[in-house]
């Protein structure tokens, strides 16, 4: 019995010392968990950095004051916790700023700031400092020109009335700056040989005296520039003329396109009246026929074009020895009246001078009449 006992204290001795063991090993030991934290804790201590390109603002009394020199945008890089760095990267809730409110005109080299910015990053900013004009702010509204080269037009083709939307821009700048302006324009490039309208936006430019621009803002900054192009043109009657001729022929012509129009420049169409002859060739036409007629070789440079650009014309022949005929026939009717009142000649005069004298004694006896009526 004595030695039973014994054997389950040793038994129960066993055990206990197993569980202290496990629980020894358990609690010095760093298990699974313990290392998923440790790693947490590690990478959120790891350090990041990041470039970032951010607005610059400018602090000042913009309504009285024109100030320039300073640069849009600049650079910051900004280092720490890479879980921060990451946040401001993406939210960007931080400014980059220049204070200028306490500052004169004139020419000033000024630090830039920044506001919001975690306390636990460090940054740098790139550049570090700019240097700013600060003026007498200046606005004036000026017509617009229109600057372009005339050269660009295809031949003949002219440019009519130019429209501009809108036609005056408002300038604004330093004072001094504004003052310098001597014209505002447009000018578009046309393409070399244009014959249609040219209808585009078109930058438009301050500049001085000079020609150079001036450093100004404009309002807007474009305008819409339609220069219509075309040739211009007139209607006229025409008139088909005979080029050309033959010894035993008479030509006439008949067409049924009685008006044309006629295209060119302004001076080309001044120099025409309200119609245009058209030469018809008829050195080869032997019997009645029908020409086409190229207007442009047959008007040369009196114009540039025509509408139709041909012509069809019916030409008529008729023979001039019907008419050769008829005047020898009648130059010897008239050889043959001229010897008939040759001959009749002699009786006309007598018959002239026996009815003279029948009418001078009539004339008497009327005289001797009135003479016994006056008595």
């Amino acid at each position: 019995m004595m030695k039973k006992i014994i054997n389950s204290n040793y038994f129960y001795a066993f055990i206990a010392l197993c569980a202290a063991i496990w629980l020894f090993l358990t609690v010095s030991s760093p298990g699974v968990g313990s290392t998923r934290d440790s790693n947490q804790s590690s990478t959120s201590t790891v350090n990041t950095k990041t470039t970032l390109t951010v607005p610059l603002q400018v602090q000042a009394n913009t309504n009285d004051y024109y100030i320039t020199g300073y640069p849009d945008s600049v650079k910051i890089t900004i280092e720490g916790p890479s879980a921060l760095v990451t946040a401001t990267k993406n939210t960007q809730n931080f400014n980059l700023y220049l204070n200028l409110k306490k500052l004169s005109t004139g020419q000033h080299r000024v630090q830039i700031k920044e506001t919001g910015l975690n306390s636990e990053l460090t940054y740098t900013i790139k550049p570090k400092y700019v240097d700013v004009n600060i003026q007498k702010r200046k606005t004036k509204t000026f017509a617009v020109d229109v600057d372009y080269t005339k050269s660009a037009l295809a031949s003949g083709y002219e440019a009519g009335k130019i429209t501009l939307s809108p036609e005056t821009v408002s300038v604004t700048g330093a004072a001094s700056e504004v003052n310098k302006i001597k014209k505002v324009v447009v000018k578009p490039i046309l393409p070399k040989g244009i014959k249609t309208t040219f209808d585009q936006e078109v930058l438009v430019q301050a500049l001085d005296k000079n020609g150079k621009t001036v450093n100004v803002t404009l309002d807007p900054q474009t305008v819409h520039v339609k220069i219509p192009i075309s040739m211009p043109s007139k209607e006229v009657s025409i008139n088909l003329t005979q080029k050309g001729s033959s010894s035993n022929s008479n030509f006439s012509f008949e067409s049924d396109v009685k008006t044309i129009r006629i295209y060119g420049t302004q001076d080309q169409l001044d120099a025409i009246d309200d119609s245009i002859d058209v030469p018809v060739d008829v050195s080869d036409v032997t019997q009645d026929t029908k020409k086409t007629i190229n207007l442009a070789d047959a008007l040369g440079n009196q114009v540039t074009l025509t509408d139709p650009e041909t012509l069809d014309v019916n030409v008529s022949v008729s023979s001039n020895s019907g008419s050769s005929t008829s005047t020898s026939v009648n130059n010897n009717s008239n050889s043959t009246n001229t010897n008939s009142n040759n001959n009749n000649g002699s009786s006309n005069t007598n018959t002239s001078s026996d009815d003279s004298s029948t009418s001078n004694n009539s004339d008497s006896n009327n005289n001797n009449n009135n003479n016994n009526d006056g008595k």
